[in-house]
């Protein structure tokens, strides 16, 4: 298994775990955020991933996921998914 490939947004860690399933956060914060992209859409030739699911989570393994989810939203496209984790994230962990 290859590792995830990683970059940067607003200075938390951006990284695909499936085809599907994005984190958003520094591993080592309380609170992370999980995107599900629920579909794609084409756009002049690219496929734009579109709805996609927010969660804000607590970064602990030994909770189930139910537990882990504190809130819950959908955005329209990636860009308002990583603004809304961004100030979701700010507020839960303080930086």
């Amino acid at each position: 298994m290859s590792l995830p490939q990683v970059f940067r947004y607003r200075g938390r860690e951006v990284y695909k775990i499936r085809n599907n399933l994005i984190h958003y956060g520094n591993p080592d914060d309380k609170f992370v955020a999980v995107f599900v992209v629920l579909g794609t859409e084409e756009y002049k030739g690219y496929k734009i991933s579109s709805p996609i699911s927010v969660e804000l989570q607590i970064n602990n393994p030994k909770l189930t996921v139910r537990e882990r989810v504190v809130k819950k939203a959908e955005a329209d496209n990636l860009y308002k998914a990583l603004e809304l984790a961004h100030v979701w994230l700010v507020q839960a962990n303080g930086k």
